[in-house]
């Protein structure tokens, strides 16, 4: 995907976020618009993109990753995964939320 092809799925995202509240992008000039752009072939190549991986090199990278990681972290990993394969959904990720921490359950969010 080329910079201008970037750049115009940025800018539409941010004129998609800024009509939530009432204002577009023409509301902050200079700041470029967004043009129209065919969204058929943007998905099709994005998929196609997405799906031109070598198992390999992210086997590689995974492993590179998790051998870096910090024990907290590889702990979580290897939790996580566990989970996944085991089929087992009753886990909770600690999540750090405007100073205090929090425990949420995954298991409402699996069908």
């Amino acid at each position: 995907m080329s910079n201008d092809e970037i750049k115009q799925l940025c800018l539409m995202d941010i004129d998609k976020i800024l009509h939530s509240s009432g204002k577009t992008l023409k509301d902050y000039l200079p700041m470029p618009l967004a043009t129209e752009v065919e969204f058929s072939w943007l998905t099709e190549r994005v998929i196609r993109e997405k799906l031109n991986f070598n198992k390999d090199d992210l086997k590689k990278n995974a492993s590179d990753m998790l051998a870096s990681a910090i024990p907290e972290v590889r702990y979580a990993f290897d939790k996580i995964v566990t989970a996944v394969y085991c089929d087992e959904w009753e886990i909770f990720l600690c999540v750090w939320s405007w100073g205090c921490w929090k425990n949420i359950s995954l298991e409402p969010y699996v069908c």
